[in-house]
């Protein structure tokens, strides 16, 4: 039995893959044969992936510009993506931010848009595309990217902490809701992804530094000590289980939360 997963003609939403973690699920999912709409704030960027994965491997792409904090930005989106590419089958919640700050020091506004854009987004979005998937009556997939810290605390990092916890309680209510229509929910937590993300930035790697009493250039290898496989999580180890959870190899998987973080939480 072979083993290759494709997508062929399957069409795909991915928040935030104008960059980060979201680009490389955009191409993991494109070089399955999936079509690939990119809902992100940055449509220059989303644009800039779409041209990459049209042309790397084939596919159509649709770079739509989407503030996932806006119940009507969310709908437009999917009128865009079903005016472009004809319908929805994936969607992939993934635009995030990490605000960190001890939580004395921790500013009101940081902590609404933080709530605003990981959870409300994931909201947001997850109930337009359930429209329409329940309109098109042939199922589908959704993935809320979580992280590890989405099953365990993160010092100074209580905003990113809370909503991650969130989204995987969103996934899992979804997962009861519509298993009888044929939507399958699951989460997907990675483990550190300190280069090719959006929230590992240099000012994110020096606040963590300040926070563990070390260089800002020592932080990479901080992380990967604590990590049985010696090494750090790539967006591509993230794409490789969408890929996967979305597929028909999966189709008895919903529910559930997939850590993708080398051996750092073994649950």
């Amino acid at each position: 039995m072979s083993m290759e997963i494709r997508l062929d003609e399957k069409v795909a939403v991915v928040t935030g893959g104008g960059s980060g973690i979201g680009r490389g699920i955009v191409h993991g999912l494109a070089a399955s044969g999936a079509n690939v709409a990119i809902a992100d704030i940055n449509e220059s960027a989303a644009q800039v992936v779409v041209d990459e994965i049209e042309s790397q491997h084939g596919v159509r792409g649709l770079a739509v510009r989407t503030d996932v904090t806006d119940k009507s930005s969310a709908e437009n989106m999917v009128r865009e993506v079903m005016k472009a590419l004809g319908g929805i089958d994936i969607l992939v919640n993934n635009a995030g931010i990490a605000p960190a700050y001890p939580l004395v020091d921790f500013p009101e506004d940081k902590w609404d848009l933080t709530v605003d854009i990981n959870l409300k987004g994931y909201f947001l979005c997850g109930q337009a595309v359930v429209a329409q998937m329940l309109k098109q009556g042939r199922g589908g997939n959704i993935i809320n990217i979580s992280s590890k810290s989405g099953i365990r605390g993160s010092a100074r990092n209580a905003g990113y902490t809370a909503t991650k916890f969130g989204v995987i309680g969103l996934a899992q209510s979804w997962a009861r809701e519509f298993a009888g229509q044929g939507i399958r929910a699951n989460s997907v937590l990675p483990g550190n992804v300190l280069q090719g993300s959006g929230i590992w930035s240099e000012e994110y790697k020096a606040s963590q530094a300040k926070k563990l009493g070390i260089k800002p250039e020592e932080v990479d290898e901080y992380y990967n000590r604590q990590v049985p496989l010696g090494r750090q999580c790539t967006p591509e180890d993230i794409a490789n289980i969408v890929v996967f959870l979305v597929s028909d190899k999966a189709s008895y998987v919903t529910g559930v939360s997939w850590l993708v973080d080398g051996g750092q939480e073994m649950r």
